[in-house]
């Protein structure tokens, strides 16, 4: 439960950062007065920002569920009589958070490098320099030490 509770901090920070990506946009908005497409985002048909949406969506759906199961084992846990019933229950919403979780992290580095790809496209070494990066950081997501 301890594990579980650092974790939800994690999650919670994390799907604050997500929610914040969705409304700060890479690339801004359209802000011309006479343009019909006011408000929109500038890189709607760029393929790295619609990327980038996709990803961030699935992080922060991600991040939420983590959070929930979190939540729901500590309800769990205070309202039940004997513990030692409930172990199991815990141990498996546990172990599907800490996948779930994992899962986000690595969407989330995806969110990221589509993210500065799109708003970096007009400069390629920044551009290669961040995929490179950001392939690393996946390797040493997915690939136990």
């Amino acid at each position: 439960m301890n594990a579980s509770q650092t974790h939800l901090v994690v999650a919670t920070l994390l799907v604050t950062v997500t929610f914040a990506a969705g409304f700060t946009l890479p690339g801004g908005f359209d802000s011309d007065p006479n343009s019909t497409n006011k408000g929109t985002t500038i890189l709607i048909r760029n393929t790295a920002f619609c990327a980038f949406v996709v990803t961030d969506a699935i992080a922060f759906s991600c991040f939420a569920g983590t959070m929930f199961i979190y939540y729901f084992m500590a309800d769990t846990r205070r309202s039940s009589k004997d513990y030692t019933e409930m172990y199991p229950l815990l141990w498996k919403l546990y172990n599907d958070a800490i996948s779930l979780q994992g899962m986000t992290m690595f969407v989330v580095v995806i969110a990221f490098v589509s993210g500065m790809y799109a708003t970096l496209a007009h400069s390629t070494a920044l551009t290669i320099s961040v995929c490179i990066i950001g392939c690393v950081e996946l390797r040493r997501i997915t690939v136990p030490h």
